[in-house]
């Protein structure tokens, strides 16, 4: 990231960009598309494949490959070409943030966070609007910086409850279960089903049977039931790893990933640099599986670390020292990674 600077100061002054140089390369694109609009994803993959040679040093063909590549799953070669196109111009920002999907999409946690930390040094008036950054660094555990970031979304975002429950995670994690609900945010607007039985189970007011009598009210179609039963599914998992009930976590976002899978609209086929429910659940399904590897690890240890150790844990005074121990080895792995040097434009 250090040799980004001299980019970034130097983003405002690239000419113009020319779209498609050659007007060969851009009818075999067009043709990709309609291969793509007709199912006929292998086509596709061959016009692509005999675009690129026409002009291999054009930025502007990767993106756009890299996009196709994005809508069809291929998420490793859509993050190849575009590192080819940030090769040729390195201060695409745009490319950045594609490319941080990409990277989140295959469970690349940090290596999503850093490429959308570029992206907002070359366009910081993007950062308050970024909540994808914002939910990556809660998955990877940097409570604390990803709260501080949740604060400055919720001043532009003040009608989705999905950034409430975020945050609330964030801070029942750091100081504890009735702080965050205390600090709930609130969303005055949200329409969603079942936001609002959602917010008051948070908030301690309300029951996990009003979640589900708000998701069978109305007799909603199976599209808007599939809606309401991932965000139901995938926010009480949320709240339960809030809790520190990480089996139970993992449980309902496992659920909430079945309904994505199977129903459109919930995962991949967004390659404007966007993320899609049923990817986050994916991730966060992966993420949660980590941390109980860790857990286990931790628990499971043998002959010279949980020794005595396990022995101990029979009395109050062990547990109390395990509880201490742990705490103070999750600070130490949840403290934030270094932040990229904010751009001086």
């Amino acid at each position: 990231m250090a040799g980004l600077s001299v980019v970034f100061a130097e983003a405002q002054q690239e000419p113009p960009p020319v779209p498609f140089p050659k007007v060969e390369q851009e009818e075999l694109f067009l043709q990709a598309i309609e291969a793509l609009d007709a199912g006929k994803t292998d086509t596709m993959v061959q016009l692509l494949e005999r675009a690129l040679p026409l002009d291999p040093t054009n930025p502007f063909a990767y993106v756009k490959r890299g996009q196709l590549f994005d809508l069809i799953g291929n998420n490793s070669r859509a993050v190849e070409d575009f590192s080819k196109a940030l090769a040729y111009r390195p201060a695409f920002a745009d490319v950045y943030q594609m490319r941080g999907c990409n990277q989140f999409k295959l469970g690349k946690v940090n290596a999503a966070v850093q490429d959308w930390q570029a992206f907002l040094q070359l366009k910081p008036d993007k950062e308050t609007e970024h909540w994808q950054i914002c939910v990556g660094f809660a998955l990877l555990g940097h409570y604390e910086e990803a709260r501080k970031r949740f604060d400055w979304h919720a001043t532009t975002n003040t009608q989705d409850l999905e950034v409430a429950f975020w945050h609330f995670l964030c801070v029942a994690r750091t100081e504890g279960l009735e702080a965050a609900r205390d600090s709930i945010k609130s969303a005055p607007e949200e329409k969603r089903v079942p936001m609002a039985e959602l917010h008051a189970l948070y908030a301690g007011k309300g029951t996990e049977s009003d979640v589900w009598l708000a998701v069978e009210r109305g007799t909603p179609d199976r599209a808007e039931r599939a809606k309401r039963e991932f965000f139901a599914h995938y926010y009480l998992g949320l709240l339960r790893q809030s809790e520190g009930k990480l089996d139970e976590a993992k449980q309902s976002v496992q659920q909430a990933l079945a309904i994505a899978k199977a129903n459109d609209g919930f995962i991949g086929d967004s390659p404007g640099g966007q993320l899609r429910g049923g990817d986050i659940a994916r991730v966060h399904l992966q993420q949660i599986d980590q941390r109980l590897t860790e857990q286990s690890a931790w628990e499971n240890r043998g002959p010279g670390g949980a020794g005595t150790g396990l022995a101990y844990l029979a009395t109050g005074a062990g547990i109390i020292l395990l509880i201490g121990y742990t705490l103070r080895q999750q600070r130490r792995r949840e403290a934030p990674v270094e932040l990229a040097e904010k751009s001086s434009t």
